[in-house]
């Protein structure tokens, strides 16, 4: 377990550039010899003292195996329940019992060997790596008997069993795995994991077809019985958890047992005492100087800290720029600060009070977290910003957010104000469009009241004008002046009922949110 985060050999540096500005009182000096002190007990801490109480040698008699199991698509068929793959597991699990001093090396194969167990007599950690691995993340979905007799081979030993739990895959070159295996030195046990029936392989719940439109068909690949006689291995097909109890017994073999010897040590951690004599001095020596270096053993805390070495400085002066109301300042400070829901919290609430709404809108959108208090509150100052950026049916869905959350008065009563105004702007909305239809009435009657006398004075002044040419010429002018009128006036009207129809089903609303 890990007491001593080593960064705080890194936090103790300061201490002496901030002590050598001070004078040289006696208290200073005796200050400082503590801290140095302490710091040369925290690296006796780091170096892990231990006392070797006994050591003792364990005997055991073991042999060594290696499993490999197939991992290949077709190992997902459940022509055995509840498919291939989870009864090979089950498989291995019993062998691994019915063989608990012996040594096991797993391997899982497709196209390509891997390794997820080492050589190990531990039993449950071997299934514990063979539990953790999922085939559905594997992208190789083929299966290669020779790339995993390559990876075996690379094992150092002189002899070895594999014991093989696949359905075979389309292997087909015998001579070529015959040779390598017995090179090698490789007896392969196969343990046939399918029926010769088999089964139509899926995906997603669909049966999957070839490009002839046929189904896929998985059975057991007939060449790993030949290749087994071809070698003078074992072949076994999985049809129960019978099986595997011949299987470990053809295996075991008195003659080739090894005696392995452990040699065990037990030790005396001894760290706590010099971390315990260095916490001690270093409070003696800090608990009278400046209050922020009380701040420095949370580097000994065991936990990874968030914060920055510098972070109380920054936070000083935040505060400080903030009441004196520089707000800009506070908040490019509070911007030094590791990232936190606090320090965004800081940021956007500095950058508010300084009017840059933007900004806090910037910063309050940022923060993350599910403690329902702390969202409720962002969720009130994010209207806020909305209303000062004048983003009223943003600021209205945030505000009910808000109160979803819990009942909030400031909330519910800038809401109501909210509708209000709303509700009051369509009111005068409403009310200058009825003024204007009036006026517009009240020309429209004017005109035509014109109009009228107009055409009763016409036979007059037809008359006057076929008498002077010169009052025929202000005839012309006065009709082209009167024609351009009515055009005018069709204009005029045309675009009012344009604009009616337009509007239709707004103006009348009382509350248009």
């Amino acid at each position: 377990m890990t007491l001593l985060n080593p960064w705080a050999l890194f936090g103790l540096i300061p201490l002496y550039f901030i002590y050598k500005r001070q004078s040289q009182s006696a208290e200073y000096v005796k200050q400082k010899r503590l801290l140095y002190l302490s710091l040369l007990f925290m690296i006796l801490a780091l170096s892990r003292p231990a006392l070797t109480q006994h050591s003792s040698d364990q005997k055991i008699d073991a042999q060594d195996y290696i499993v490999a199991l197939d991992a290949s698509y077709s190992m997902q068929a459940d022509d055995l329940h509840p498919s291939r793959y989870i009864m090979a597991k089950r498989a291995i699990q019993k062998l691994l019992k019915l063989h608990p001093k012996d040594r096991f090396t797993l391997f899982a194969f497709t196209s390509n060997a891997l390794l997820i167990a080492p050589p190990t007599t531990d039993s449950a950690l071997a299934m514990q790596a063979l539990n953790a691995l999922n085939p559905e993340y594997i992208l190789t979905k083929s299966t290669s008997l020779l790339q995993l007799f390559k990876s075996v081979a690379k094992i150092s030993k002189e002899k070895k069993k594999l014991i093989i739990f696949s359905d075979g895959g389309e292997e087909h070159d015998l001579v070529k795995l015959t040779n390598i295996l017995k090179e090698n030195h490789i007896t392969p046990y196969f343990v046939a994991t399918a029926t010769t029936k088999g089964a139509a392989l899926k995906k997603d719940g669909k049966y999957l077809k070839d490009i002839h439109a046929a189904l896929v068909v998985s059975r057991i690949n007939p060449m790993l019985q030949d290749l087994a006689k071809a070698t003078h291995g074992g072949y076994y097909q999985l049809t129960s958890l019978t099986v595997i109890n011949q299987l470990a017994s053809d295996i075991e073999d008195k003659t080739e047992a090894k005696e392995l010897t452990f040699k065990v040590k037990s030790y005396q951690e001894l760290f706590v005492i010099p971390l315990a004599i260095a916490l001690f001095l270093y409070f003696i020596a800090v608990t009278k100087i400046h209050q922020i270096y009380l701040l420095l053993p949370l580097l000994l805390l065991p936990y990874k800290a968030d914060a920055s070495l510098f972070d109380f400085y920054h936070l000083k002066e935040a505060n400080k720029n903030f009441q004196h109301k520089h707000y800009h300042q506070a908040a490019l400070e509070f911007t030094q600060l590791s990232p936190s829901v606090k320090s965004y919290y800081n940021i956007a609430s500095a950058y508010y009070k300084a009017g840059e709404y933007k900004n806090a809108l910037r910063y309050f959108t940022r923060i993350k977290t599910s403690d329902r208090s702390i969202k409720q509150a962002i969720f009130y100052d994010i209207a806020n910003c909305a209303v000062q950026l004048k983003k009223y049916d943003e600021a209205k869905e945030y505000y009910i957010k808000a109160l979803a959350l819990g009942y909030d008065s400031d909330a519910l009563y800038n809401l109501n104000l909210l509708r209000k105004q709303r509700r009051k702007t369509s009111n005068n909305i409403m009310q200058k469009k009825s003024s204007k239809e009036k006026t517009r009435k009240q020309k429209s009657s004017k005109k035509d009241k014109a109009n009228k006398d107009r055409g009763s004075s016409n036979s007059n002044r037809q008359s006057i004008q076929s008498s002077n040419g010169q009052g025929k010429s202000k005839k012309k002018e006065k009709s082209s002046l009167l024609v351009k009128q009515k055009n005018r006036a069709n204009k005029y009207k045309m675009a009012y009922k344009a604009y009616e129809i337009i509007n239709k089903g707004y103006s009348n609303e009382k509350e248009p949110w």
